[in-house]
């Protein structure tokens, strides 16, 4: 039997506020409605009314909320801690808890992408450019970074969209015939593959209802976004990567590119056989939990990132949140990262350049190898500077 208890709040009252301690407990709005304060990102709102969650990833994680919550009217909410999520039998109850996490990654990469707007336009907050441009310009931005065969999957498809181009067609007949795409993966076991370095799994424009779980090798996943491809997540051995459509149809910056980073062994699992599992075992239940209340923690710190003033305060911001990521299933204090500074910079919108390696290494638990990619020596020592740097400002972190 699950434990809970039932709260009341009056009208206007405070349920929770920015900063305090969730202590591993979560709430279901049984009655009434609550607002969602997120001063931090320019004072964003959301509303939650009967039968939805709040504070859940916090609880999951046991970090401080990073918003503030009233009560819009008299409401009755049931609290209940984390520990009990292994124990619910209820479908409707386990469904609306991965509802909640997938509306909630999708809602703050909205806001994510509102904010790497603004810091890649700093005079200009409108971007109005078509579709049938935006796939021209993501095919092109791909071949100059190497994705060949995700940028011959994207011309496939344009031609499929717009067959009587006749405008673009001698540019899309001359790139198109010099892309080559990767050969398909090898079967080696049922519903496990061997995919080559460069496949591209899926692109913006055709998502894959699977779940691909990493045997062995690494993933980059990204999207082209004013005119630059961002770095949304790199994946590596064991990591699980969803290739989901976006709930949210209006909003096409939430659809990604999947590309193999090496040679990988690769299992895919169909959605709904993925779903099945979450329902059935407890124990995978808490794990995806776990993984999509980090992501949303993950993109709630690229949005921090923007408030900070400094280069070295924005990494010490996203470190923090790769760092936490790896500590979620291990206890290590050494962490060699699959990022490197080309993805940092592109998560926060900063162009690399050759002095940004130099205000990395400002923090000096870190260190960067001859490829390229950030190491943490030492994880206790980094955590004593990222709360350095903290406490200068509670929300905007700066350097001296």
């Amino acid at each position: 039997m699950l434990k809970y208890k039932s709260i009341n709040f009056n009208k206007s009252a405070t349920v929770f506020i920015e900063g305090q301690e969730p202590k591993y407990t979560f709430y279901i709005i049984k009655k009434g409605k609550v607002v969602v304060y997120s001063y931090f990102a320019d004072n964003y709102t959301v509303e939650y009314k009967e039968g939805e969650i709040i504070g859940l990833f916090n609880a999951v994680l046991n970090e401080p909320y990073f918003s503030t919550v009233k009560a819009l009217e008299d409401t009755e909410v049931i609290e209940m801690n984390i520990n009990e999520i292994e124990k619910i039998n209820n479908i409707s109850l386990i469904n609306k808890i991965y509802d909640y996490l997938i509306i909630n990654i999708e809602r703050w990469l909205n806001r994510y992408y509102y904010f790497l707007h603004k810091e890649n336009n700093p005079y200009h907050n409108s971007h109005s450019k078509s579709l049938n441009l935006n796939i021209m310009e993501m095919c092109k931005i791909y071949i100059n970074n190497g994705f060949f065969d995700a940028s011959y999957k994207l011309y496939r498809k344009y031609i499929e969209l717009y067959p009587d181009d006749e405008e673009r067609k001698e540019e899309l007949d001359n790139l198109y015939k010099n892309l080559k795409p990767i050969e398909e993966p090898e079967n080696i076991e049922a519903n496990i593959y061997k995919y080559k370095k460069g496949y591209c799994l899926y692109t913006e424009l055709q998502s894959k209802d699977y779940l691909y779980i990493i045997k062995y090798g690494k993933i980059g996943v990204y999207n082209i976004f004013d005119s630059k491809q961002v770095t949304r997540r790199v994946l590596s051995t064991n990591d699980v990567l969803n290739g989901y459509a976006p709930i949210s149809k209006n909003n096409k910056y939430l659809s990604t590119t999947a590309i193999v980073l090496e040679d990988s062994i690769i299992q895919l699992v169909k959605k709904e056989d993925a779903m099945n599992l979450v329902q059935s075992d407890r124990n995978l239940r808490l794990y995806f939990v776990k993984m999509m209340s980090m992501r949303i923690y993950s993109t709630i710190s690229r949005i921090r990132s923007f408030n900070a003033n400094k280069v070295v305060s924005k990494f010490v911001i996203i470190i923090e949140a790769l760092i936490k990521t790896e500590l979620l299933f291990k206890n290590i204090n050494k962490i060699k990262f699959q990022y490197n500074i080309n993805d940092i910079c592109s998560m926060i919108g900063i162009e690399y350049k050759k002095n940004i390696e130099d205000e990395i290494l400002k923090i000096k638990s870190l260190d960067i190898s001859d490829e390229g990619y950030l190491i943490v020596n030492d994880i206790e020592s980094f955590y004593k500077e990222y709360e350095i740097y903290k406490q200068r400002n509670t929300h905007r972190i700066e350097n001296d």
